[in-house]
Order: structure tokens, then sequence, then C-alpha cells
């Protein structure tokens, strides 16, 4: 719920959520697909706090983000919101096995019995990178209070405003810390022509169908890119700002009525989209209405939004 979610953000407590999407409002489409909580998995909760939202857009990526999302969360000491749908969550495919030996496990800063020997632990003190060494529960000497309300270095109430925009500045400028240290290739891929006037842009299962479209639209001559976007909490905005500059047509593919993530581009980079390709059908998007759209869309003959409908 929301009020643990914000409780878990003023409390520096790492928090993973798997979320997996379903078409709405309410109880809308109980058994169908659909992206429509994009917004609100970016916004939930009372007041202001960071959080780290990560897009997986096929099976392999959700195996594998499924353990980096327990890295990001104990690293950073941040709720992480795992975003999938049903599509994906749902589907069943083959694989080869997944090769993990390689994946290190980050548990983040924490401190030992033998760290706090004759020292007086203090939860959240005040760091420079905003991050508090933390104790795994248990630990001897690691005494330390948690409530909803602000509170002090020790973990008690405190109101005072001095301390209250510390406190404050300490949780938000982990955003920026983890923009810097995460690297670009776990925040977003790029596949196709770099060099094209037209990029694509979306997240999550469309990924499959878009990239099976552009590769039968290269054979006929029909040129584009398609920036697929993971971190999209906080979103790599001056990477993503860099990639859409210029181009003639930038197309918005999502499954939603509203094309949320247009909504964040344009909040993050000022560049609005020229195309939305949009289903909210409750049934995924299939190759074919994704290369005959994006076709219209490429020859100049599609409408600034269209929507997408195939599936009984």
């Amino acid at each position: 719920m929301a009020e643990g979610l914000s409780w878990a953000g003023m409390n520096e407590v790492p928090v993973v959520v798997s979320y997996y999407q379903r078409g709405g409002p309410a109880t809308g489409l109980p058994t169908r697909h659909g992206q429509q909580d994009l917004l609100f998995a970016m916004r939930a909760g009372h007041g202001e706090f960071p959080r780290v939202i990560l897009a997986s857009g096929d099976i392999k990526e959700c195996f594998y983000d499924a353990a980096k999302v327990f890295n990001l969360a104990e690293k950073y000491q941040v709720p992480v919101i795992h975003l999938m749908d049903k599509a994906m969550a749902n589907c069943s495919q083959t694989y080869p096995v997944f090769d993990y030996k390689d994946f290190k496990i980050d548990r983040g800063d924490i401190v030992t019995e033998q760290d706090l020997e004759g020292k007086d632990y203090r939860r959240f003190t005040l760091t420079e990178n905003g991050i508090s060494p933390r104790v795994e529960l248990g630990t001897k000497n690691g005494v330390c209070w948690y409530t909803g309300d602000e509170r002090n270095e020790q973990g008690h109430i405190a109101e005072d405003p001095l301390n209250r925009c510390k406190m404050m500045d300490k949780r938000m400028k982990r955003l920026e810390l983890i923009d810097k240290e995460v690297p670009i290739e776990e925040k977003l891929n790029f596949y196709g022509d770099k060099d094209s006037e037209n990029i694509i842009f979306g997240w999550g299962s469309p990924k499959g169908a878009i990239l099976e479209a552009m590769a039968n639209l290269k054979e006929e001559g029909l040129s584009c890119g398609f920036l697929q976007l993971r971190m999209l909490l906080p979103l790599p905005s001056a990477q993503v700002k860099q990639m859409l500059e210029g181009k003639k047509r930038i197309i918005d593919i999502e499954h939603h009525y509203m094309g949320q993530l247009g909504i964040v581009v344009k909040e993050n980079t000022g560049i609005t989209p020229t195309n939305y390709i949009l289903k909210y059908t409750g049934r995924p998007m299939t190759v074919n209405e994704v290369q005959n759209v994006l076709r219209k869309v490429l020859t100049g003959k599609a409408e600034a939004r269209e929507v997408l409908i195939y599936g009984s």
C-alpha cells in the first residue's frame, strides 16, 4: 500500500516491490494485459522521497532484474519497484539456462558488532553522499528507532526546521547519486539505426514486437531506431534528450491510453513525441499490427495518435 511505501522512504528501508500490471481502472480487465500504472508507481505515497523504478522488457531481463533490484534497494536504502506487465508475468518462453555465476550481491554500507563497539550508533547519521550505514537486525549495540514522523540521527521524532531540511536533503540527494553511479547500460538499451531521423521509445513487453517489426521494415528500406527505457526513475534525462533531440519523428509506443512515458519524457527533457502508437484493449501488441502502423508513420501516412485494437 502507498502508506507502507512512503514509510519505507522516510525510514530508508530497502524494500523491493515486484509490480506487474493488468488493465484498469479498478478491477478493469482482471485477466488481461496493461501498462497503465507507470505514473502511479512513480508518484504513489505521501510526500517526497527517493525511489527507483526498473522496468523489464523481456523474460531474460526479468530474471536478472529480479536480482538487480535487491542490490539497488540495499545499496541506496530506498524502495525499488520492479515494474512488469502481464504479457511477461504470465507468459511462457523457452530460454537456455541463465548464467548467474558472475552476479555479485551488494548489501551496501553495513556496520558490524565490531564497528559499533564502544560507540553510539546513529541509524540516520548525516553523511556526505546521503546514505547512512545500517546494521543487520539483531546486531549487538545496533539499537535504533523507527517512526513515521521526521526524526533526528538516532531516530527519535524531531520537527526542528533545520533538522527537517537536513534530513530531506539527505534522502533526496540519493536520486542524484543513483543517476551518477548506475551504469547507463543498466538504464536503457538502443537498437537499430542511431543515425535514423526516426526513433521509437517505449518500455516493457512491446519490446519484442517492436524489434521484429523494425527488422521487417528494414528489409523494405524503412529505417528507425528503438530506445528501450529501463530505469524510469530516476530517468537518465541527459542521455534520453541527446538521443531524441533533432529527430524528425519521435514515436512513443505504449500499452495504455495516455502515453504515460511520453509525459515523463516531456517533463524531464522538454521533448514531445510527434507520434503515439497505443493499445489498451488488454491484448498484447502483435508484430503485424506494430509493423503496419509503423510503416504508415515512417511514410507520413499516419495520424499523430494511432490506436491498435487487434485481438479477440
